[in-house]
């Protein structure tokens, strides 16, 4: 078994979720000394290994007694710290159950009602992986929870660190941006995607944003906005190179990625923006990055005209009502306005004015399931022959037999066939692509697997 310290000790919240290392020098002295920290016996994964749960038990008294009698501020300190880190990311859940409630019992219709008990038999018939992730999410060595990136509410990011002793350096960069409907995201929902690609030596980056009630499309694109600037300024801090990072989003995570991109590519090339004015088309302000920090974008199973998918919404359940409130700008409904497809159609229509704009955007994948019901992948089939007609350089890959969830939850939990971690992996670290499905193990029996399949809401 690979053995790892945990990387710069222990992180505690402060001010309200920000991370620092409050354990750096004690953790060294006990390195220096040959001592070994019982927080820090972990596998390849940051999560207690076998040999390592057997250690604490055989010394389970000898340990108590030394912590408690030795180190009872320390104790103390830590158990509050990780205490109020994990009731956080509960209350949060919580928060975001109750307001689902309240959203989804106004909306006329009860369709909702049949996807809503779908989806908790899906969630049990997956539980086997799910407990399996949530423990690596809350335990892990490799994790670092809700590091702040911005001054709105929600304004939280997840990191996944590759395992090892050593301080990362250098690492390439997968920013992760959520689904849900735009309304149930959640930086946790990335945590099966950043463990998967963090062993393969990748800092992935999952950022949380407001959702609706909390905010409506302007608020979702700001926040996504700010956390890839911060993420370009900063990653260099935990490890990361910006010189090499990827954009990845999922379903609604994709639709925000990708305006977010041509929002700053706008923002950046055109003189006034595209409505004469400095801020963004959408009202956020200038965030100080650049397209071209991009090294790809990567779209999974994304919702790119929402135009034209508002009715195909509607009939799964989101109802026109509460899509035209989440879309709308100032108390107006504006879809067109925020469907990427239909901002990278203006491209072609006037290739001399826009043509600065194309030339910043960075190469595109788009990787949807042909089975997905929640977005056909007609739409992504669509939106990738517009971007090449705009001249964006674009790689669409559409599999028989997967869902709207495939790729980032049922193949991983497979364990071979993460099809979305070897399409990054094949831009940012080309040479792990082949090592994905040695380095993963199965986590859900098949038969589960398929049953979940069937009864997805998604």
């Amino acid at each position: 078994m690979a053995w790892g310290r945990a990387n710069g000790g222990v992180y505690e919240p402060l001010d309200g979720g920000t991370y620092a290392d409050s354990d750096t020098t004690s953790h060294s002295e006990a390195s220096s000394s040959g001592q070994e920290d019982p927080r820090c016996l972990v596998d390849r994964d940051g999560v207690p290994g076998t040999d390592a749960l057997m250690l604490t038990m055989k010394h389970r008294y000898i340990r108590k007694f030394l912590h408690l009698v030795l180190f009872p501020t320390k104790v103390a300190k830590y158990s509050a710290s990780y205490l109020h880190g994990l009731m956080s990311e509960v209350y949060v859940v919580v928060q975001l159950t109750v307001e689902l409630s309240r959203t989804m019992a106004a909306v006329p219709g009860k369709k909702w009602v049949v996807m809503f008990f779908r989806l908790l038999v899906y969630s049990a018939l997956l539980m086997p992986g799910f407990v399996q992730v949530a423990f690596f999410y809350f335990f892990s060595s490799r994790v670092r929870r809700s590091v702040v990136y911005g001054p709105n509410p929600r304004n939280r990011c997840d990191l996944y660190l590759p395992p090892g002793s050593d301080p990362p350096r250098n690492l390439p960069v997968a920013i992760f941006v959520t689904g849900g409907a735009w309304i149930i995201g959640y930086k946790a929902w990335g945590c099966l995607f950043g463990k998967v690609l963090s062993k393969e030596g990748v800092l992935v980056v999952s950022l949380d944003y407001r959702n609706f009630p909390q905010g409506r499309i302007q608020e979702m694109l700001e926040d996504v906005d700010v956390g890839i600037g911060w993420v370009l300024r900063n990653i260099h801090k935990h490890g990361g190179d910006p010189n090499n990072v990827c954009l990845v989003g999922q379903s609604a995570g994709a639709h925000l990625s990708s305006l977010a991109l041509l929002e700053c590519a706008e923002r950046c090339v055109l003189p006034r923006g595209r409505n004469g004015s400095k801020a963004s088309p959408l009202g956020s302000p200038p965030t100080g990055w650049s397209p071209t920090q991009i090294k790809a974008f990567v779209g999974v199973s994304g919702a790119y005209d929402m135009l034209r998918l508002s009715d195909h919404l509607n009939d799964r359940g989101l109802h026109l009502s509460l899509l035209n409130s989440i879309m709308s700008i100032n108390g107006r409904t504006c879809l067109e306005d925020i469907s990427p497809a239909s901002r990278v159609f203006t491209y072609v229509e006037d290739p001399a004015k826009y043509k600065s704009v194309v030339d910043c955007l960075p190469p595109v994948t788009l990787l949807h399931g042909k089975d997905d019901d929640s977005i056909p992948y007609e739409h992504a089939e669509e939106f990738g022959h517009v971007l090449e007609r705009a001249g964006v350089e674009v790689d669409r890959v559409f599999h028989d037999g997967e869902t709207h969830t495939t790729p980032l939850i049922e193949n991983p939990m497979r364990g071979h066939g993460d099809r979305l971690s070897e399409g990054v992996l094949s831009v940012i670290k080309p040479e792990q692509v082949s090592n994905v499905d040695k380095n993963n193990r199965r986590m859900v029996p098949e038969p589960l697997i398929r049953l979940a399949l069937r009864v997805s809401p998604f």
